[in-house]
């Protein structure tokens, strides 16, 4: 397998994963939804708008364009925009991937942190990193649901992969 089917693999598993944690939060009332739980940005909501906002921003910086699908919370029913905005930059991940090829992995990706440094990296570190980011707060988020009494059962890669298309 290249590094590329690797990445597109992990990007697959990543919606997969996202999916199943969202399809268990619609389950969950907006209290619920919003309730400060202690987790990197306090709630369910919170820890799912944090990871979709930072998905579209680095899809922005690949791609040179600006933010499309940022969650849009002030405007009601808040789970809704959530779910919107990963369908939105989940459409634009597998566009963006399909358009990758093997040597554009190791192009270097050049990007402004939010203080305004100039950065650059290997853009197959940069497509890790913010997989990497989603695990990590998937993971905080699954202990907030099954705390809540909506365990999204087993989000490991093992447990996706049989089902791969």
């Amino acid at each position: 397998m290249s590094a590329l089917e690797m990445i597109r693999a992990l990007y697959e598993y990543n919606e997969w994963a996202n999916n199943r944690v969202l399809a268990v939060a619609s389950d969950l009332s907006e209290e619920e939804l919003g309730r400060e739980m202690g987790a990197s940005f306090g709630s369910v909501q919170g820890n799912l708008a944090h990871t979709v906002t930072a998905q579209v921003y680095w899809l922005a910086r690949w791609t040179g364009s600006e933010p499309v699908g940022m969650p849009r919370l002030g405007e009601g029913r808040a789970l809704e925009a959530i779910r919107e905005s990963y369908a939105i930059s989940h459409e634009g991940l597998r566009r963006f991937l399909g358009s990758v090829g093997e040597a554009d992995l190791t192009r270097a990706a050049s990007y402004q942190d939010r203080r305004g440094n100039s950065l650059e990296r290997p853009l197959w570190q940069l497509m890790l990193q913010v997989a990497n980011h989603g695990t990590h707060h998937r993971a905080e988020t699954a202990l907030l649901l099954t705390s809540l009494g909506k365990s999204p059962g087993q989000l490991d890669y093992l447990f996706f992969e049989p089902n791969r298309p």
